[in-house]
């Protein structure tokens, strides 16, 4: 864990603390290596006392992600710039896991638990980095990959396969369906 990131409540001043720091990406724990490399992994913002049990982190979180494009013709740099707002409050009795289920609002789910009276902004930033992570990163606007007129073409919608009109070896099929009435 990264202490850099623990903040205990009673040392956050009344006017609130100005966060800006660089996390190196091994001390997120990113889930055994399923995440593609992450880099340049900054968190800036401000951390303030909503009340005497409450915080608020406001800002934003920085770095790039190392992913292969759809077609997997090229490594992209995919930068990550995201805004994080993030409420901390003590855990409420009905969490402390006796199975009811309690229903969450919408602020709810920006809100993590305070633990040991301090906020803990690790987690929140893992969590944030996780989510900008592309399901199918595209190329950027001029295809670096080894066929940019693959790219180009799937980029307008075109057709990607082959430019017969299907395998051969279902040509047999293509009658199946027709009935003749």
């Amino acid at each position: 864990m990264n202490d850099d990131l623990k903040y205990p409540l009673d040392h956050i001043p009344a006017e609130g603390l100005k966060i800006g720091i660089e996390v190196a990406a091994d001390l997120l724990d990113l889930e055994d290596g399923n995440w593609p490399p992450l880099s340049g992994v900054r968190l800036e913002g401000d951390l303030e006392r909503t009340g005497e049990k409450e915080a608020v982190f406001s800002g934003r979180v920085l770095g790039s992600f190392l992913v292969e494009c759809i077609l997997g013709l090229a490594q992209v740099k995919i930068l990550v710039e995201e805004e994080l707002t993030v409420y901390f409050q003590p855990a409420h009795p009905g969490e402390t896991g006796t199975g009811d289920e309690v229903e969450l609002g919408e602020r709810d789910l920006e809100v993590y638990n305070i633990e040991n009276d301090g906020v803990d902004l690790l987690i929140p930033l893992r969590d944030q980095l996780g989510l900008a992570i592309p399901m199918q990163p595209k190329c950027p606007e001029k295809c670096e990959g080894e066929d940019p007129d693959l790219c180009r073409r799937l980029q307008e919608g075109e057709g990607v396969g082959s430019e017969s009109e299907g395998d051969p070896r279902l040509a047999a099929l293509k009658e199946w369906r027709k009935v003749e009435s």
